[in-house]
């Protein structure tokens, strides 16, 4: 029996992985990578103290999760000359390939939704996040195109934990404005803002109608009911896997762009 050729790595670029829709895409896309002999290798490559090892390691790929945003590691990753696939968000200049979604759309989806239900007064929640910075432009701006006034704005510095959410929406209602509808551009921002409405005895939808973004499901199962925006994060991985696999092999050209579609799933929070 031949001797089987030993796993080779893919560098994982990613800023953190206790984001759990981060930890959803790695995991589908490490199972995509598995059978064809490949394996992600994670570390802290934004340590400049680290970057020579990059090369000692002889990656065949490289998968960012977010985009390839640091100078110096993009830098270094784009001198190996080796397949990259960028996702979630698409960086100024695109080292090779990409998987993502059109967040800025997302954001003017929202708008829409909220607009075409009757909502005049809207708020939006989001943390500081390439992705979640680009579904907040796109409902502010389409907001505005639809005659919506924009009441509040929260951005969240970080939002990891729930209580980080309950706090965003604490600081949406110090603003002491009206408003009957907010979009909460990830699950645990939606997730923490209904909790924390119940909590102060607003009814929702009646009160206050909630709209979120979700990447893992996760914020509908907390709050039951939920309107939710969204794409599957599993599903985002398995499709970088497959792609890194298609450029490793040559079946797709360096500058291809995956674009996976926005799903709206109209519950009763809206």
């Amino acid at each position: 029996m031949p001797a089987l050729s030993p796993p080779r790595p893919i560098v994982l670029c990613a800023p953190r992985l206790d984001y759990a829709p981060a930890a959803r895409a790695v995991q589908a896309c490490a199972e995509r990578l598995a059978p064809a002999g490949y394996y992600l290798a994670a570390g802290p490559w934004r340590d400049a103290c680290l970057l020579p090892r990059l090369a000692q390691l002889a990656p065949a790929a490289a998968l960012a999760i977010g985009p390839l945003d640091d100078p110096q590691l993009r830098a270094a990753v784009a001198a190996l000359e080796i397949p990259v696939v960028e996702t979630w968000s698409a960086p100024a200049n695109l080292l090779d390939s990409l998987v993502t979604l059109d967040n800025t759309e997302a954001g003017r989806q929202a708008a829409r939704h909220l607009a075409e239900k009757g909502h005049a007064r809207l708020a939006c929640i989001s943390a500081d996040t390439p992705w979640e910075r680009a579904r907040r432009e796109g409902f502010i701006a389409s907001a505005a195109a639809l005659g919506r006034d924009l009441v509040a704005d929260i951005v969240q510095p970080e939002a990891l934990q729930l209580n980080d959410g309950r706090m965003a929406f604490l600081r949406l209602l110090a603003t002491n404005t009206i408003f009957d509808a907010v979009f909460c551009t990830s699950d645990l921002l939606a997730a923490a803002t209904v909790s924390e409405a119940h909590n102060r005895d607003l009814h929702v939808p009646q009160d206050l109608a909630v709209l979120g973004f979700t990447e893992d499901g996760s914020a509908a199962q907390w709050a039951q009911g939920l309107t939710t925006l969204g794409v599957d994060a599993a599903e985002l991985g398995r499709r970088a896997g497959q792609l890194l696999l298609d450029r490793l092999d040559g079946e797709q050209p360096a500058g291809t762009r995956l674009t996976l579609d926005v799903v709206l799933e109209a519950r009763l929070s809206t």
